[in-house]
């Protein structure tokens, strides 16, 4: 099973939206509540964002889990958006967890 976030409003800090919140998606990726079936979601993240004046999504995915990601930790401390979508993943198939499922 996989958390998702959406987001669209006032430029935010990604950190503020994703690490801060006490259920934001950081905690739900190793302390989710209410999960159906798995523990954990540690099969890959990917946050995508938009930057003020560019039609283009940024992307930052990662076949591993966002807590052991030291580079996101300093990137959403710094990166501001109004626009973005973040999902931590929890693969149902084996072998499902490469960095472009993300």
């Amino acid at each position: 099973m996989c958390r998702h976030l959406a987001y669209l409003g006032p430029d935010e800090p990604l950190g503020r939206l994703l690490v801060e919140p006490p259920h934001g998606l950081y905690r739900q990726s190793w302390a989710p509540r209410r999960q159906r079936y798995g523990t954990v979601n540690a099969d890959g993240f990917g946050v995508g964002w938009y930057a003020e004046g560019d039609p283009a999504p940024a992307r930052y995915r990662r076949a591993g889990p966002i807590w052991a990601d030291l580079s996101f930790a300093d990137l959403a401390r710094v990166v501001r958006s109004g626009a973005l979508l973040a999902a931590v993943r929890d693969a149902t198939l084996s072998g499902a967890d490469a960095e472009a499922a993300a």
